[in-house]
């Protein structure tokens, strides 16, 4: 297999998994926080990435734009549907959500680095920092967003 097709394999995966476990009525409802927290920030980070040569993109041929690959922000938005809708309410668990969910992220990132999809400039730290910031980050936006 291509690694070029890697990127389809596990957006797919997280939309059969968004699916499968997700109602159709709270799809709808996450779905714009999904994109803004996740396809959104994504692109973000990527072309900050880009920019200071953090980390980028490789063997993704056809499938991406100025550094960035296409199905990346999607995937990202559906992981953050998934992730939005078994947010915990307790505080607490809150804290302990988020940090399994970078240290998940941290995990994948550095899977799809050895499958040859990404290329970090700084080994584990390009995979560390990122996601330190953004799912703090995210939550805390999800959160505020929801009490209005």
């Amino acid at each position: 297999m291509a690694i070029k097709f890697i990127p389809f394999f596990y957006t797919l995966i997280f939309a059969t998994i968004l699916v499968a476990v997700v109602p159709k009525a709270e799809i709808r409802r996450l779905s714009i926080y999904g994109i803004i927290f996740g396809a959104i920030f994504d692109v973000v980070l990527v072309s900050i990435a880009n920019i200071t040569g953090s980390f980028r993109y490789i063997n993704y041929e056809p499938f991406g734009l100025i550094g960035i690959h296409f199905l990346a922000p999607i995937s990202w938005a559906i992981f953050f549907i998934i992730y939005f809708y078994f947010l915990p309410n307790k505080r607490s668990y809150i804290y302990l959500y988020t940090i399994s969910g970078v240290f998940y992220s941290m995990m994948f990132c550095q899977m799809i680095t050895k499958l040859g999809v990404l290329k970090l400039s700084h080994g584990i730290i390009d995979s560390i920092i990122p996601f330190v910031l953004w799912f703090p980050l995210a939550t805390w936006g999800y959160l505020k967003l929801l009490k209005r």
